[in-house]
């Protein structure tokens, strides 16, 4: 008798090792997946090469123009020989240092979408910095007033960001001019400013020349990386769901359904990326593209969704090796292969209703997906196009090619009233709150770091200043101090060994710096301390072509930053603080908003809304998606930092909004197919249940704005009077309550995690107080 099934030929040795044949193409393409995947669009990978070309061209032309004019060169016979080639040995290192900082700068800040955008951002460049140069020489050899002019500065320069994306561009470089300008005040005088404006110009044209050869503004590749990206994320999705059926022990099949709903959150995450994208490379059929994709992303993570539940539940090893055959199959984007696969586990024998249901909707999941990769390929044809409407929204814009973070979940928070102590009330504007705090900061590390030692203090101060970037709560701002302390003694030890091991010789100085700000820039977004170990390094070269180098001096350097590093702690927790359990409770409510208007809209329409006065579903699951996304980012700082009770609420909060975020993302699809089936709503049926749903998640969200205790009733059981009055014949819709179903359980462990009654139609109220002390809410 024949093995193979559904025409394709394929046996189930065949299935069984499509992927698993290792071959060295195979190694290397993982290689590149898991680049791809750490890297969406490889936007940091992009973004370390053009920052240290920049840098190297700059050096390469700083070199050239100080040969050809003389610039900031003694003239022979100014001094001793010897002495005139130290001197102008260290000014060209300084002019160096100028037009390198602006290359880099220019490359982290100038982010503008068209070619028009980035000329105008990058002419612009010099301007804060030469007159923040210019001021810091004025004011150089004045004690008191280039204290004072150091704070007032930082303050400044963080105001400005108010305005973005230039004023956060034109802060970053004023500041980084004055600190020049302070460090060098005893080299330069206010006659060498038109020689410092050429190394600034230099270092943009360094720039301008590296971004146009080899990192052009273009929205259709920058689409296309993305998209490769999305594909390497979703076959480590695949297989990680492989390897979690392979898992025989409980605890390791908990450990793999943790692994995998990290990994739906990645490829989530570089769905939203490619939205956003889309909207700019191809908004003609944006509309269409993003609803494929939608398809294709649910169909994958419902693989995942049920490949983990099998393994959780222990199902017996044929189902699972039938279940694994099928994932292996989807990775081979086989629609005939897939196909064979999932009629083979649709026929396994099941011990009970819950494995069946398990295996029916793992190979109808991945027949979906299966499909719908197919679709991704085919042309949009005018009748999609017209079908979707004109424009397209996507629920997030990047921010220099990433997510925003928690970023605007940090402004929110900022601008509302907290319910903590006295401390933890002040509302707000983030980039005010940000300035008091800076001054406050910056006006202690000055005061301590002169103390200790009067011409270092600029490292406490850069150190301040530092801690305040990209860090939007006082639980961000700590981390970032403290991997700043950590990094900085990291880079004194691997500067100092670099210096020995090199003699100090300039050529190879250059190599090892821009090595090490590669790797630091690369590296920044898994730990900010990669950055500072990377500075740190750079500063060691820059002190050995000073002739200043001593180890000496950079354990000096490692207590100014200390410094630095405590005044910031000090005051983030103690001068009107943004706590991050402030934080999150705004990001669980963002997120359970857009859950709530989502879920209403599917409540409607199953309940049978008029068709003119329903939403489009899928943008309200793409807001879902998106503040999900806000929620995740907001959480993971938090994540090391809480213990006890604290850390099993923050985990059980996670896991209860990811698991409905799946379950209203499968519903609001299934409701989708049931329009394009012309399925009729449920009316009347469903009237209770959606009554007794809509006043819960009203208990929900007033526990979460007031933080009052209040009381969650329980729908399923309404919903079970639903199921049955349904009957067979409405297959599609039965399987849409079954989510609904399974999203009120989950709303249930909400309640409990948020120290809520819990109470439902069949049974007595269970003992609400399982979880413990309530997080979100509790702030300060």
């Amino acid at each position: 008798m024949d093995d193979s099934v559904g025409g394709s030929g394929l046996t189930d040795d065949q299935l069984t090792q499509l992927p698993s044949r290792r071959t060295p193409r195979a190694y290397l393409q993982d290689a590149v997946d898991g680049i791809a995947g750490a890297d969406p669009g490889l936007s940091q990978l992009r973004l370390a090469l053009q920052a240290v070309l920049g840098i190297s061209v700059a050096l390469v032309l700083v070199e050239v123009f100080v040969r050809v004019t003389g610039a900031l060169q003694l003239a022979p016979g100014a001094a001793p020989p010897a002495a005139v080639a130290s001197v102008n040995h260290a000014l060209l290192i300084v002019s160096m240092l100028l037009a390198g900082m602006v290359a880099m700068m220019a490359g982290f800040t100038v982010q503008d979408a068209t070619v028009r955008g980035q000329l105008v951002s990058s002419a612009l460049l010099p301007v804060p910095m030469l007159g923040a140069i210019t001021l810091g020489l004025l004011v150089g050899g004045h004690r008191v007033l280039s204290l004072v002019f150091l704070v007032v500065v930082m303050a400044v320069a963080v105001y400005v960001r108010r305005w973005p994306p230039r004023g956060f561009a034109w802060g970053m470089v004023g500041f980084n001019g004055a600190f020049l300008g302070f460090f060098l005040h005893a080299e330069l005088a206010l006659r060498d400013v038109g020689w410092l404006a050429c190394d600034l110009v230099i270092g943009i044209v360094a720039s301008l020349l590296v971004r146009f050869a080899f990192f052009r503004p273009d929205a259709a590749r920058t689409l296309a990386r993305m998209r490769r990206s999305w594909i390497a994320r979703k076959r480590r999705l695949l297989s990680l769901s492989v390897e979690t059926l392979d898992v025989t022990d409980a605890r390791g099949a908990e450990r793999s359904r943790d692994r995998l709903r990290r990994q739906v959150v990645r490829l989530n995450e570089s769905t939203l990326m490619i939205d956003a994208q889309l909207a700019a490379a191809r908004p003609d059929t944006a509309a269409v593209e993003a609803h494929r994709l939608f398809d294709l992303e649910l169909a994958i993570s419902n693989c995942a969704r049920f490949a983990a539940a099998l393994a959780v539940i222990g199902a017996p090893t044929d189902v699972r090796a039938r279940a694994a055959d099928t994932l292996r199959a989807l990775l081979t984007d086989d629609v005939d292969a897939t196909a064979s696969a999932s009629e083979r586990l649709r026929r396994v024998p099941t011990p009970d209703t819950r494995t069946a249901v398990l295996t029916s909707r793992l190979a109808a999941s991945a027949d979906d997906a299966a499909r719908a990769r197919a679709r991704m390929d085919t042309p949009v044809s005018p009748a999609e196009r017209a079908a979707a409407g004109d424009g397209f929204d996507p629920a997030v814009q990047l921010f220099n090619g990433f997510l925003p973070g928690s970023m605007p979940v940090s402004a929110e928070a900022s601008t509302t009233r907290g319910r903590g102590g006295r401390l933890d009330r002040a509302a707000l504007p983030p980039y005010l709150r940000t300035t008091i705090q800076v001054v406050v900061a910056g006006t202690l590390a000055v005061v301590v770091g002169d103390a200790v030692s009067g011409p270092r203090l600029y490292w406490a101060v850069l150190a301040v200043f530092l801690c305040f970037i990209a860090a939007t709560n006082s639980g961000e701002q700590v981390r970032r101090a403290l991997f700043r302390a950590s990094g900085t003694a990291i880079g004194i030890v691997v500067g100092d060994l670099l210096v020995h091991l090199t003699g100090g010789h300039l050529w190879i100085s250059i190599a090892i710096v821009l090595v090490a700000l590669f790797f630091g820039i690369y590296l920044i977004r898994i730990n900010y301390m990669f950055m500072t170990l990377g500075i740190t390094v750079t500063m060691s070269q820059l002190y050995v072509q000073l002739h200043e180098f001593s180890w000496s001096l950079l354990v000096l350097r490692l207590g100014e930053t200390a410094i630095g590093v405590a005044a910031v702690i000090v005051t983030v927790l103690l001068i009107v603080p943004l706590r991050p359990q402030r934080v999150l409770t705004t990001a669980v409510l963002q997120w359970f908003t857009a859950l709530r208007t989502l879920v209403e809209a599917v409540l409607d329409r199953l309940d049978g809304v008029a068709d003119d006065a329903r939403p489009a579903l899928l943008p309200l699951v793409r807001g879902v998606d998106a503040a999900y996304a806000a929620l995740e980012a907001t959480a993971a700082p938090l994540r090391k930092g809480t213990f006890g009770r604290n850390s099993v609420q923050l985990v059980e909060l996670l896991s209860v909004a990811a698991a409905a975020r799946q379950y209203v993302r499968s519903l609001s699809a299934e409701l989708q197919d049931a329009d394009r089936q012309g399925v009729p709503p449920l009316t009347l049926t469903l009237h209770d249940a959606a009554e007794q749903l809509h006043a819960s998640l009203d208990a929900i969200e007033h526990r979460i704005r007031t933080g009052e205790r209040g009381c969650f009733t329980r729908s399923a059981g309404l919903l079970a009077l639903t199921v049955d009055d349904v009957g067979r014949e409405r297959a599609p819709l039965r399987s849409a309550l079954r989510d609904l179903t399974l999203l009120d359980g989950t709303l249930a462990r909400l309640a409990q995690a948020l120290d809520m009654d819990v109470r439902d139609h069949d049974t007595s109220p269970p003992d609400s107080g399982a979880v413990g002390r309530d997080l979100v809410s509790r702030q300060g």
